[in-house]
C-alpha cells in the first residue's frame, strides 16, 4: 500500500480527508432523494442477482475455479503480461505501458493530437476515471464526450460516477430531467424514454464525428491477444467500430490465460453486474481492420496501465486485484446503502473502493475509508471471485493505524480495550457491569442513543446495542447441539440432487429462441427456401425502405439479398473509406439514416440467446449496429447448448480469425434512470432472428 497518495498528504491531509468524508457522509444521509435512489437501486439489482445465479447450476464450483483462475494470472503477472503483449502486437495492435496515470494520459493525449483529433467519443471506463483522462484531453482543446447514458448524465451535471456499473445511482427521474432540459434543451420530461431518446440524438451525432473512440478493456486474452468488452448500451461497440483510431485502456491485472477462461468470466461477470445471464453485447476486438472488410478503426492502441498495481501485487492487499469491477458489493453493503458512492471521495468506492482505493492513491488520503463497514461479510457473499473483503479492510485498518497519528485518547482508548479482551474474567466482569450500568441510560427502540464521554464519540453517529443480560456464554450450555446443521451452499445443492428429478434436457433450437424472446427479441423458424419471403414481409410491416447489408455470404443470405434488391428495397453499400475526413464523415451520416441491417451469424448460443456475429470480408459490423432493427440469418445447425460447446466446436478459431466478433443477445438496453428498463439505446431496439430448418 502506498503510504501517500495523490492529494494531501501527512498527518494534516490526513485529517482534512476525514473530515471532508465525515461532512459528505452527513450530507448523504440527510438527503432524501439519495436515499431513495440507493435503496431503488440495492433491491432491484439484488432481485435480479438472486434470480439470474438461481438459473446457474454449479454456482460455487464456478467461483472456486474464477478465482483460481484470477489467483494463478495474478502469481504469473509479468509472464502472461509479456506473452499477452507479444500476441497485441503479432495482431497489429499497437502497444504503450504506462507507470502511472500521468504517463497513461499523456500517450493517450499525443495519440489524439498527431491524429488530429478534435472530438473523443468514450465507452464507460473506470480505468480512465482513475487517471481523470477526460481532464487531460479538454487541458489540450480535445473535446470528449462520455456516451454510456449514466456517465453522459453525470458529465453533463458536472459530477463523477456513484457507482461502478451504474453512474447515475444517485439520481431520480426528476433530477435527469432537470438536467436535460437546462443542459440539452429539452422539454421537462421524467418519462425515461423520452430522456433516453433525447441522448440518443445528441449522442448518436457524436459517434457519427468522433475521430477517436476510447474504451476501458474488461478481459485481455493471453493466449489470442483478444480485448474484450462487456456492454449493455451498444456505444462499447460505436466507439471501438465507428472511428478511425481506437485507443484502449486497460489495468495490467485485467487479464486471462485462455479463451475458455473467458467463457468462464462471462459465466459471472454479467450476472454479478447487472443481473443478466449475458450483456447484450460481448465484443471480442483482435486487431485493426483487415484488408477486404468494410469497417472498423485503422488503428487500435492499447496502454496498458499500472499505476501502483504491481505494488499492491506484493501487498497484504493483493487478493483485491482479484476484482472484475462487478459492482455486487456495493449493492449489498449496508454503508454504501445509506452514503451512496460520493461520499467516498474516490473512483472506486463501496466495500472494493475501501481497499483498492488506499493501494492506488495512497493510505494516508483513503486509509480511513476502511473504517466505513461494519465488517458484516455480505461484500464476500456476493463476490463472484469470493474476495475476503472483510480481512482486506482488516489488513488496510492495521496499515493505516499503524502509519498514521492517532490521537493521543484513542490511542490510550484501544490500549485500555486491548488489556479488558485479553482477559476472560475482566471480560465478563465488564459484560456484567455493562449490563447493569446500561439500566440506568436512556433507551430507543432496544439501542442507546447516547453514552457518557469518552463513548460519546461513537453515538454522535450511530446508537449503541444494549448489552445482553445473560450474555452468550452463559447460555451457550443451553443451546441445542443435535440440531442439523445450516445448509451450506455444497450441501445444499447435494441435498436439493436427492431430492429432484433433473429434467430432461431441452431442444437446442427450442430453448434458444425461448431465452432470444426472454431478453426482447423475435423468433422465427421458418424452412430456408422460405427466408426470402419471410424476411421481406417483414421489412413491409416495419416500412422499412433502406438497409445495411452484408456481402456475398451463404447462399440462405444471398437469396434474400437478390430478392429485397428484386422488390425495390435499397441496399447500401456499407464500405467505409479509411482514415478520417469528410468522405468518412459523409458516408457515415448516410449509413446512419438506413431503417435496418441484414446479417449472418456464424453461430447461435442456446443457453443465453446469443448470436455470434464475426468481422471479415464483406461482414459490416455496421448491420448490427446502426440501424434500429437487426434481422439475422441463423441456420438451425449451428446453434449450440452452450458457450463452452461452440468454442470446442470452433469458436476460438472464429474468434482468432477475425478482427473483432461480436456476442449479440437481444436488443441494445439500459436501466440506468432509476433501474427503468429501456429497449434500444443506441444499438437496434429489435433484433429479429430468421432460424432457418
Amino acid at each position: 500500500m502506498r503510504s501517500s497518495g495523490s492529494g494531501a498528504s501527512g498527518a494534516g491531509g490526513d485529517l482534512t480527508m476525514r473530515i471532508r468524508f465525515r461532512r459528505r457522509v452527513r450530507a448523504a444521509i440527510t438527503n432524501p432523494s439519495l436515499q431513495v435512489a440507493l435503496d431503488r437501486n440495492a433491491e432491484r439489482r439484488m432481485i435480479a442477482w438472486r434470480e439470474t445465479f438461481a438459473s446457474l447450476p454449479d454456482v460455487e464450483d464456478l467461483r472456486v475455479r474464477a478465482r483460481e483462475v484470477r489467483q494463478h494470472t495474478l502469481e504469473n503477472l509479468d509472464h502472461y503480461l509479456e506473452r499477452f503483449t507479444q500476441r497485441l502486437v503479432e495482431n497489429g495492435v499497437r502497444v504503450h505501458r504506462a507507470a502511472d496515470a500521468g504517463e497513461a494520459c499523456s500517450l493517450a493525449v499525443s495519440i489524439a493530437q498527431a491524429r488530429g483529433a478534435t472530438l473523443v467519443a468514450k465507452s464507460k471506463s473506470m480505468t480512465t476515471d482513475e487517471i481523470d483522462l477526460n481532464h487531460a484531453l479538454q487541458q489540450v482543446g480535445i473535446r470528449v464526450v462520455e456516451t454510456d447514458l449514466g456517465e453522459f448524465i453525470v458529465q453533463l451535471r458536472g459530477e463523477p460516477s456513484a457507482h461502478i456499473i451504474t453512474p447515475a445511482v444517485h439520481l431520480l427521474k426528476e433530477d435527469v430531467a432537470a438536467t436535460f432540459e437546462r443542459e440539452l434543451g429539452m422539454p421537462y420530461s421524467t418519462d425515461v424514454e423520452d430522456m433516453n431518446a433525447a441522448a440518443h440524438k445528441v449522442l448518436r451525432e457524436i459517434f457519427l464525428e468522433a475521430q477517436v473512440g476510447v474504451s476501458g478493456v474488461n478481459f485481455g486474452v493471453v493466449e489470442t491477444g483478444t480485448l474484450c468488452l462487456v456492454t449493455n448500451e451498444g456505444n462499447g461497440r460505436m466507439v471501438t467500430t465507428l472511428p478511425s483510431i481506437h485507443i484502449a485502456i486497460m489495468g495490467v491485472e485485467r487479464l486471462v490465460p485462455t479463451l475458455d477462461d473467458l467463457a468462464l468470466m462471462l459465466q459471472l461477470l454479467p450476472r454479478s453486474a447487472t443481473g443478466q445471464k449475458i450483456t447484450s453485447y460481448v465484443t471480442l476486438i483482435q486487431s485493426p481492420r483487415r484488408e477486404g472488410e468494410p469497417d472498423g478503426p485503422d488503428e487500435r492502441h492499447v496502454i496498458l496501465l499500472d499505476n501502483g498495481r504491481r505494488v499492491m501485487a506484493n501487498s497484504p492487499i493483493a487478493e483485491s486485484l482479484l476484482c472484475i469491477r462487478c459492482g455486487a458489493c456495493l449493492n449489498v453493503c449496508p454503508v454504501f446503502r445509506e452514503i451512496g458512492g460520493h461520499a467516498y471521495g474516490s473512483v472506486y468506492p463501496g466495500p472494493i473502493g475501501s481497499v483498492v482505493s488506499p493501494g492506488l492513491f495512497g493510505l494516508s488520503d483513503f486509509g480511513h475509508l476502511a473504517k466505513a463497514s461494519t465488517l458484516c461479510g455480505a461484500c464476500q457473499e456476493v463476490c463472484p471471485i469470493g474476495i475476503d473483503l472483510p480481512t482486506m479492510l482488516l489488513r488496510v485498518r492495521d496499515a493505516y493505524t499503524k502509519n498514521t497519528p492517532q490521537p493521543p485518547a484513542m490511542r490510550l482508548a484501544m490500549s485500555l480495550y486491548a488489556w479488558l479482551m485479553i482477559s476472560p474474567w475482566r471480560y465478563r466482569l465488564a459484560q456484567r457491569l455493562g449490563a447493569w450500568g446500561s439500566r440506568l441510560l436512556p433507551r430507543q427502540a432496544g439501542w442507546l442513543p447516547t453514552l457518557p464521554p469518552p463513548l460519546s464519540a461513537w453515538t454522535a453517529s450511530r446508537h449503541f446495542p444494549t448489552f445482553a443480560f445473560q450474555p452468550f456464554l452463559a447460555r451457550r450450555k443451553k443451546l441445542n447441539y443435535g440440531a442439523k446443521p445450516m445448509l451450506t451452499p455444497k450441501r445444499r445443492k447435494r441435498e436439493t440432487e436427492q431430492l429432484t428429478e433433473k429434467p430432461q434436457p431441452e431442444d437446442v433450437v427450442e430453448r434458444f429462441g425461448r431465452e432470444l424472446e426472454d431478453i426482447g427479441g423475435t423468433f422465427v423458424r421458418c424452412e430456408e427456401g422460405e427466408a426470402p419471403d419471410q424476411v421481406a414481409a417483414y421489412l413491409r410491416e416495419l416500412g422499412v425502405k433502406t438497409l445495411i447489408a452484408w456481402g456475398e455470404q451463404q447462399p440462405s443470405l444471398n437469396a434474400v439479398i437478390h430478392r429485397l434488391k428484386d422488390e425495390g428495397f435499397e441496399i447500401l453499400d456499407p464500405d467505409l473509406p479509411r482514415g478520417s475526413g469528410p468522405g468518412r464523415d459523409q458516408r457515415l451520416a448516410d449509413l446512419g439514416r438506413v431503417d435496418a441491417g441484414l446479417t449472418g451469424a456464424i453461430a447461435g448460443v442456446a443457453e443465453t440467446g446469443t448470436l455470434v456475429v464475426p468481422a471479415g470480408r464483406n461482414r459490416s459490423q455496421l448491420a448490427s449496429l446502426l440501424p434500429p432493427v437487426h434481422l439475422v440469418l441463423l441456420p438451425m445447425g449451428v446453434i449450440y447448448q452452450t458457450m463452452a460447446d461452440w468454442m470446442a466446436e470452433g469458436g476460438e478459431e472464429a474468434i482468432a480469425g477475425t478482427s473483432s466478433l461480436n456476442l449479440i443477445s437481444g436488443p441494445s438496453r439500459t436501466a440506468d434512470i432509476e433501474m427503468t428498463l429501456t429497449i434500444g439505446v443506441h444499438g437496434p431496439g429489435q433484433v429479429i432472428v430468421f432460424c432457418l430448418d
